[in-house]
């Protein structure tokens, strides 16, 4: 009878631990999607639905080092969540883009200046 108990007291000590928090530390990342503004960027400010608006940087003006920019040109690459948006893009007082784009996780989409 001991040779029983003791392999039903560990499995028993193995399922416990296993199922009371074992999975409590998975963290999952947040969902996001990226607003790739390319063209003619230089003296544009960039309106995102409610966020607060940008200014986007010209070509050559890109805060990181070459090796790591993740668009070319130094285009502004802008992280949002996903979901639908109306993007203006305004150079002084006139508009140059507006367009309404709906981004699924993980989705980049590009918006030219003319």
């Amino acid at each position: 009878m001991k040779k029983r108990v003791l392999p039903i007291l560990v499995l028993a000590a193995l399922l416990g631990l296993w199922g009371c928090g074992y999975r409590e530390g998975v963290v999952q990342p947040s969902p996001k999607s990226f607003v790739w503004f390319s063209g003619n960027t230089a003296g544009a400010v960039a309106y995102i639905g409610d966020i607060q608006p940008f200014a986007l940087k010209g070509p050559g003006e890109s805060d990181q080092p070459a090796s790591d920019r993740r668009s070319p040109g130094g285009a502004t690459l802008h992280q949002i969540q996903p979901g639908k948006y109306n993007i203006v893009v305004k150079k002084g007082d006139r508009v140059v883009v507006n367009r309404t784009v709906i981004l699924g996780e993980g989705m980049t989409t590009e918006i030219e200046v003319p």
